[in-house]
């Protein structure tokens, strides 16, 4: 028997026949439609390792592109145990950390002054850089919001309208214009530069463009519903003339029309394409019937979408529930309420809760605190984000890239070394000035003794710290222990008070230690890999913690019990997409990606009384629930009545009774049960069973 016959024969009782159908696809562009929980990342893996088991081409020949440093890394993982060799694949990865890659590679090519070593600037970065601008030209910052302006520089850039565009505003041109310059003397790029400036190569520069389309004989894309109009000009360009373009997406669950991507990609691929191959991945692993059922109930109300149904042969569970509240209070002391008296099914790790918009997870917070719930706010202030860990890695942003402004002006003063604003205005100038980097200026300015003693010696001591550094990379045997060596030179160790940011310096370290035992290359690499991760690359399931997160970050992820809150008009769908069709239908499918990250218990809410910016909203029920109320896997209860604050149970001692919802004291392991013999006790959630 044929190797690939036995390669096949080895994963075919694992696959259905639709997955297999999408493996043994030959050369030509592929479509595959997979929906939620069908197994596309299978048969993606699976897809490229059957590749390499027939040396159809080798890993530095293949590109996957992927949204998360998580999927990536999960590809590599996947593929490897089914080749059964740890190889390496260096173009499996993000479509910004391949743009970074190849861009590093052929710096001498791209178009402005930029080197290698190039620092990738965060969202963060790039508002200091926009209110830098606007404060230079004695700009009215409200009148010129930089978190305007900055989405409005992403997304040109995302649509390829950076250098087109006809701005009604001439100042703001000026300051979007401005911007880009500054990058450049700074040797520095955002998010939409890496795609950019890879795409600038390969469509004004012929040999390069040759050379990546020789380079790669197969390309695959991962969530191809996500792509913008740069990154489809990006595939279309790398899969010519092959055309091996191998692309999985699934169109109801396109949720990111907000940044940039376009439906249209993958609703038109056939026609992009004419030679496609489609495969329709309908079965789904993941979910209850239940919960499909009503997840499809919802979802077949768009028009914007591919005909295609999920099923399964799951076994049966409980139908979902929709839950009505008189306000939001109340809804929350039922989720938490509700989680402990789950807990022997459910541990906390296994739940989560979704919600629209942040603001909802304050009063959510409020209830499983008193309830003594543990719970994290997954996608707010990241670890990389926390101030101690941002000097670190300014510190080494600056030594790599010593025009990297936004860095110097984080560390020069931090530790304190008696740097102000005059001083540090006066150091810019004098770069400026002498056209020199920043590190050099600072070396001018001790040799010149341009300011006081005491200043003088802070930046003395600050260059030999940096030289020693640059010098003990060579000498010790890994990065983290010179970095470790150079904070100690510095004293910054010595200035955190806090123990909790000493623990985070410390956990960064063995960051840089893990990232150098995996794939270490050089520092930039590093810093690199840090820029472009991801809010859910972050995400760890195996803490006891309750999982609090918008809709937006769920995707991707599953939880055995999921609460999804707030579904009312205007909140979910967002008052926003009120009156656009196609909005309205986005909407809807960010409705479906909550549903369907569901395995077991689906728990669906909604106010009649919200509060928002400190007043009272009157609500009423969305618009995707009356889509869904005929569906007889729903299980409709109304607690928007007199009776909110009570629920019926059984005890089988005391009887039939009611849980007072408005007793928060008694949240861990007993609640307060009013029975119907007219006795009020304290009993533990264990004992106690629902009655319809």
């Amino acid at each position: 028997m044929p190797d690939i016959d036995i390669f096949f024969e080895k994963i075919k009782q694992k696959m259905n026949n639709n997955q297999l159908a999408a493996i043994k696809h030959e050369d030509g562009p592929a479509l595959v439609l997979a929906g939620a929980g069908s197994g596309k990342t299978r048969v993606l893996t699976i897809k490229i390792a059957s590749l390499i088991y027939q040396k159809l081409c080798g890993t530095n020949e293949l590109l996957a592109l992927t949204f998360t440093n998580k999927a990536a890394n999960e590809m590599r993982e996947r593929i490897n145990t089914f080749v059964g060799n740890k190889l390496d694949f260096p173009w499996i990865g993000t479509f910004h950390s391949i743009s970074y890659k190849i861009l590093r590679l052929n710096s001498d090519y791209i178009v402005g002054n930029y080197n290698k070593n190039f620092s990738i600037y965060d969202p963060s970065d790039q508002l200091k850089v926009i209110k830098s601008i606007i404060k230079d030209n004695d700009l009215d910052l409200n009148r010129y919001d930089p978190s305007k302006i900055r989405s409005k520089i992403d997304s040109l850039k995302n649509s390829l309208l950076y250098d087109e565009w006809e701005f009604d505003d001439e100042i703001e041109q000026k300051i979007i214009q401005t911007y880009q310059t500054r990058l450049e003397t700074l040797n520095a790029m955002d998010f939409g530069d890496l795609i950019l400036k890879f795409y600038e190569l390969l469509t004004k520069n012929n040999n390069f463009k040759q050379k990546m389309q020789n380079l790669f004989k197969y390309v695959f894309v991962d969530e191809y519903q996500d792509t913008n109009n740069i990154q489809f000009r990006l595939i279309n360009i790398i899969s010519n003339p092959q055309r091996n373009l191998f692309v999985v997406g699934d169109e109801d669950q396109s949720i990111y029309g907000w940044r940039g991507a376009n439906i249209e990609n993958i609703l038109q691929f056939k026609k992009f394409f004419p030679d496609t191959e489609v495969y329709k991945l309908e079965q789904n692993y993941r979910s209850t019937p239940e919960i499909l059922n009503v997840s499809n109930s919802l979802i077949s109300k768009n028009t914007e979408r591919l005909e295609k149904k999920m099923w399964t042969i799951n076994k049966k569970g409980n139908p979902v529930k929709l839950v009505s509240f008189e306000d939001d209070r109340t809804e929350a002391k039922y989720v938490a309420r509700n989680i402990l008296s789950e807990k022997s099914t459910f541990p906390f790790k296994d739940i989560a809760i979704f919600y629209r918009t942040n603001a909802q997870s304050r009063v959510l917070e409020d209830e499983l605190r008193r309830a003594n719930i543990k719970y994290r706010i997954f996608g707010n202030i990241s670890f990389y984000e926390r101030a101690e860990v941002k000097d670190c890695i300014s510190y080494l942003k600056f030594i790599t890239n010593k025009n990297d402004e936004i860095a110097f002006d984080r560390i020069i003063n931090n530790p304190t070394r008696g740097i102000g604003l005059k001083t540090l205005q006066k150091i810019k100038l004098i770069a400026s000035q002498e056209n020199i980097n920043l590190f050099e200026t600072i070396k001018k300015i001790r040799t010149e003794k341009t300011f006081s003693n005491k200043i003088n010696i802070a930046i003395s001591k600050l260059i030999e710290s940096i030289d020693f550094f640059i010098e003990d990379i060579d000498k010790f045997s890994s990065l983290s222990e010179a970095f470790e060596k150079f904070l100690n030179s510095i004293e910054y160790f010595d200035s955190l008070k806090d123990d909790d940011k000493l623990e985070n310096v410390s956990e960064f370290l063995n960051f840089i230690a893990e990232f150098e035992n995996n794939n270490f290359n050089d520092i930039n690499d590093f810093l690199n890999s840090l820029m472009l991760s991801s809010a859910v690359d972050d995400l760890d399931n195996s803490s006891s913690f309750v999982t609090l997160m918008t809709v937006h970050l769920s995707k991707g992820l599953e939880f055995p019990s999921v609460y999804v809150v707030g579904i009312e008009e205007g909140l979910f769908p967002h008052s926003r997409s009120m009156f656009s069709v196609a909005e309205i239908e986005e909407e809807r499918r960010l409705c479906y990606v909550a549903f369907t990250r569901a395995i077991k218990s689906l728990n669906l809410s909604y106010c009649k009384i919200r509060r928002q910016f400190g007043s009272i909203i009157y609500s009423n029920p969305s618009q995707f629930l009356d889509e869904i109320d005929s569906c007889e896997d729903l299980n409709i209860i109304d607690l928007n009545t007199s009776d909110t604050n009570e629920e019926k149970v059984f005890h089988y001692k005391f009887g039939n009774g009611y849980i007072d919802i408005a007793d928060t004291d008694n949240y861990e392991d007993v609640v307060t049960v009013k029975f119907d013999s007219g006795v009020v006790k304290k009993v533990f959630i264990n004992d106690l069973e629902e009655v319809d």
